[in-house]
C-alpha cells in the first residue's frame, strides 16, 4: 500500500508552529512497512484543501490528514472531506452523548460551536478521541481512504497507534515492519563518514544504511524491513558490527544516547568529578552535563571570551583548568581560553592520570560556533577517556 499526508493549518505555512505531527508520522509508518511518498501542507481554505485531497486520493491508498477538526469557522476539514466524497454531513447522537459527558467530567458545558465536532459525512467512521472533544473521521470510496485526525499532537499520536494502524494493518494484511537504529558519531566530518563506510551505504539492499548531518553529529540511520522486530535487529546488529570496524571507537551513542551521557558514564566509572571553566561557549558544557549526571559534574564557572596572547594560551588554559578544579573539589579540570587567531581556542583536561591538550576550531561566537565548541571539547574528552585515537582522515 501507499500512503500519502495531508497536513491542514495556516499556522503551518505561516511557521507559527512547528509540524511534529508529520515527523511523527512518517515515523510510524515506516516503523510499520507502510510506504509514505508524498506530504503535503495546506492551509485553511476550502478550495485548496479540496484540491490537496483529491490530488493525494489519486496517488495513494490511504490519505492521512491532521489538523482542522476543531470547533471554529476555520477549522473545516470534515466540510472539506464531506464535498470531496459527495457525502452530506450528518448529526451523531452518539458523538453528542460523548462530547456532552467530555464537558461535564471537566465541570463546563459545551458552547454551539462544539456541537460542529459531533457532525460526520454521511457514512463516515468515526474514530475515538479520549484526550479531547474531535472525533477522527475515515471515510472509504473506490478511490481510497481519508482518515482524519486532530491536530494536537497528544491527541493524534494515541489515535494514530491506537486505531489507524490496527485498521490499516488489517486492512492492507501487513505483517512486516520497518525498523532502525541510529548510530552518531560526533567530531568527523559527513564526507569523511561516507568515505569510511561509502561501500555500505552503496552495496546495503536489507538492511539501508544512510547518512544525515547536523552541527552536533553525523547520524548513520540503518533500516531494517522484517517480519519481526527481533529479526530486524538482527538483521541491524549485523550491518552496525560493520559500521564499527569502519570506524573504530567513533560511534558516541545509539539513538536517544547523548554525548554528555557517554562522557558522564565514562566519569562514574572512575569515580571521577569534572568541573569546568568556559569562555566561549556560553555555560553550553556546563548545562549539558548537570543535566546528563549531576554526581558527576562538580561546577563550573562561565567567564568572558576574552582572547589569551598567543603564546602563553597554553599555560592560561592550564592554569585555568586547574583553578577550577581546586575551587570545586574535582579530580577533573577542563578550560578552554580564545587564541588571538579567530575561531580558534586552546582546550585542557586535566585527569588524575594526566592532561590532553588540544586545539578547538569553530566558525563564529554565535549560538551555532558555540554549540561545535562544546561538542568538540566534550568529543575529546570521550575518546581520551575510551582510549580511542584521532581518526587518520
Amino acid at each position: 500500500m501507499q500512503a500519502e499526508i495531508v497536513m491542514i493549518g495556516t499556522e503551518l505555512l505561516l511557521g507559527q508552529i512547528v509540524d511534529t505531527n508529520a515527523t511523527f508520522m512518517g515515523q510510524v509508518l515506516a516503523e510499520n512497512g507502510i510506504n509514505l511518498y508524498q506530504k503535503t501542507t495546506v492551509g485553511d481554505n476550502r478550495e485548496r484543501i479540496n484540491r490537496a485531497l483529491e490530488t493525494a486520493l489519486a496517488r495513494a491508498d490511504v490519505v492521512l490528514t491532521s489538523g482542522g477538526l476543531g470547533p471554529t469557522e476555520d477549522d473545516i476539514t470534515r466540510e472539506c472531506i464531506a464535498e470531496v466524497f459527495g457525502r452530506p454531513l450528518e448529526l451523531r447522537p452518539e458523538l453528542v452523548e460523548e462530547l456532552e459527558a467530555r464537558f461535564r467530567r471537566i465541570g463546563r458545558r459545551p458552547t454551539g460551536n462544539n456541537l460542529k465536532q459531533a457532525y460526520a459525512p454521511e457514512g463516515a467512521v468515526a474514530l475515538e478521541n479520549p484526550n479531547g472533544t474531535a472525533p477522527g473521521l475515515m471515510v472509504e470510496d473506490a478511490r481510497g481512504i481519508v482518515i482524519a485526525m486532530p491536530g494536537v499532537p497528544r491527541e493524534l499520536k494515541p489515535m494514530l497507534k491506537d486505531h489507524v494502524l490496527p485498521f490499516l494493518r488489517k486492512r492492507f494484511n501487513l505483517s512486516g515492519l520497518v525498523h532502525y537504529r541510529v548510530l552518531k558519531v560526533c567530531g568527523v566530518g559527513e564526507s569523511a563518514i561516507d568515505t569510511a563506510i561509502g561501500p555500505l551505504i552503496r552495496d546495503s539492499a536489507n538492511p539501508t544504511v544512510g547518512l544525515l548531518a547536523s552541527p552536533e553529529s553525523v547520524r548513520i540511520r540503518i533500516a531494517a524491513r522484517a517480519d519481526t522486530k527481533a529479526e530486524a535487529e538482527t538483521l541491524i546488529d549485523a550491518m552496525a558490527a560493520k559500521v564499527h570496524v569502519a570506524l573504530p571507537g567513533l560511534v558516541m551513542g545509539v539513538d536517544d544516547e547523548t554525548l554528555e551521557g557517554a562522557v558522564a558514564a565514562q566519569l562514574r566509572a572512575r569515580g571521577w568529578r569534572l568541573a569546568l571553566a568556559e569562555t566561549h561557549t556560553a555555560g553550553m558544557m556546563a548545562q549539558r552535563m548537570s543535566t546528563a549526571d549531576a554526581a558527576s559534574f562538580a561546577g563550573g564557572l562561565v567567564l568572558p571570551a576574552a582572547a589569551c596572547p598567543g603564546s602563553g594560551a597554553a599555560v592560561c588554559a592550564r592554569e585555568l583548568a586547574d583553578a577550577v578544579r581546586r575551587q570545586f573539589g574535582a579530580e577533573c579540570g577542563f578550560a578552554s581560553v580564545l587564541l588571538e587567531e579567530a575561531g580558534q581556542a586552546r582546550a585542557v583536561l586535566l585527569t588524575p592520570e594526566g592532561a590532553l591538550e588540544w586545539e578547538l576550531r569553530f566558525s563564529s561566537l554565535g549560538e551555532v560556533g558555540q554549540l561545535r565548541a562544546t561538542v568538540s571539547g566534550l568529543e575529546h574528552m570521550r575518546r581520551h577517556f575510551a582510549g580511542v585515537s584521532e581518526p587518520p582522515w
